[in-house]
């Protein structure tokens, strides 16, 4: 389940009452879209980091150790 997408699970979830299941789908999508919006890109991750590299809070001087980074904290 941790793979499907929102829309698998969806099909898989759900209610048996039309009233209620159109309401808890709604609420799936505004939920997703909510949590998207307060979401960093990789590109804004990028740029973050860049400014931090540049004040000297972060040392990330190529961007594979960059990648590395990402990839370590990415949540799974």
């Amino acid at each position: 389940m941790a793979q499907d997408t929102l829309e698998e699970a969806m099909n898989e979830n759900g209610y048996h009452d039309q009233t209620s299941d159109t309401l808890w789908r709604e609420g799936v999508v505004f939920g997703a879209k909510w949590q998207a919006e307060r979401m960093y890109s990789y590109d804004e991750l990028r740029h973050i980091a860049y400014l931090a590299y540049v004040k000297g809070q972060l040392n990330f001087p190529t961007e594979n150790k960059f990648n590395l980074w990402i990839q370590e904290h990415k949540k799974k």
